[in-house]
Order: structure tokens, then C-alpha cells, then sequence
């Protein structure tokens, strides 16, 4: 998470996604330790007796409270939809011509994410596209 809040193409929306997602794996770690499946957890052993699983599991869920109240002003922060899809909702009246360029650069942009996740399927990697 630390290397995905660095970098110079962070906005407002990339640091809210990146911090809700480690939030909520927080949570899924506590459940998954709770019911003795230490997949994401290989060095922790299986013979923990119950105790220690009660403050593993205790642990992850301070996490989860100091992350929530360390960043509430990300997760306060309101993101309008136009924001994050601008071609789904255009309530305007424009021109003919504006219109029809929307329409394309809308229809290229759905190919772009078809692209991708086409290449990713394919190879195992998000492409650079």
C-alpha cells in the first residue's frame, strides 16, 4: 500500500480506492485467521493455539479502527459520478456535432478497457496501452 500512495499520477480518487481495499483485506484477514485458514499468513502456524488467535485477531482489527479514523478524511471524501465516468450522464444540450464526438470518444475508450482487460486475461499482465 505504502508504494501505491507514492508516485507523481496520484489524485484523489487512486489513494481512497488504494486505502479502502487494504481496509477491508484487514477485516478479511481477521476472518480468515478466526477460522484457522492462514493462507495469507504461510509463517503462521497452524498448532497457534486459541489465545494467540484471539490477539492476532485482535490486532488486525486495531488495525482496522486506526486506519479508519487515520484516513476518515479520505473516506468522507465524496467523489460525484461525472467525476468518475463523464460520458455516462451528460444532461446538456449540445450540439449535433459535440454530441457525436462524445459518442466516439466514449465508444474509444470502451474499446481501450477491452483491450486491456483482454491482454491481461491473455497474458497475465495489465498492458501499457
Amino acid at each position: 500500500m505504502n508504494l501505491q500512495l507514492q508516485g507523481d499520477d496520484l489524485n484523489l480518487i487512486k489513494p481512497k480506492n488504494i486505502v479502502a481495499a487494504f481496509v477491508a483485506k484487514l477485516l478479511l484477514h481477521k476472518k480468515n485467521i478466526g477460522r484457522r485458514e492462514f493462507h495469507n499468513f504461510p509463517n503462521l502456524s497452524v498448532s497457534c493455539n486459541n489465545d494467540d488467535l484471539l490477539v492476532y485477531c485482535q490486532h488486525l482489527e486495531n488495525l482496522h479502527s486506526d486506519f479508519i479514523e487515520r484516513f476518515q478524511d479520505i473516506f468522507k471524501l465524496e467523489i460525484p459520478d461525472w467525476v468518475l465516468d463523464p460520458f455516462s450522464n451528460v444532461n446538456i444540450a449540445i450540439s449535433p456535432q459535440l454530441e457525436e464526438e462524445l459518442i466516439e470518444l466514449d465508444n474509444e475508450r470502451g474499446n481501450k478497457n477491452q483491450i486491456q482487460k483482454m491482454a491481461t486475461n491473455n497474458f497475465g499482465y495489465k498492458s501499457q496501452f
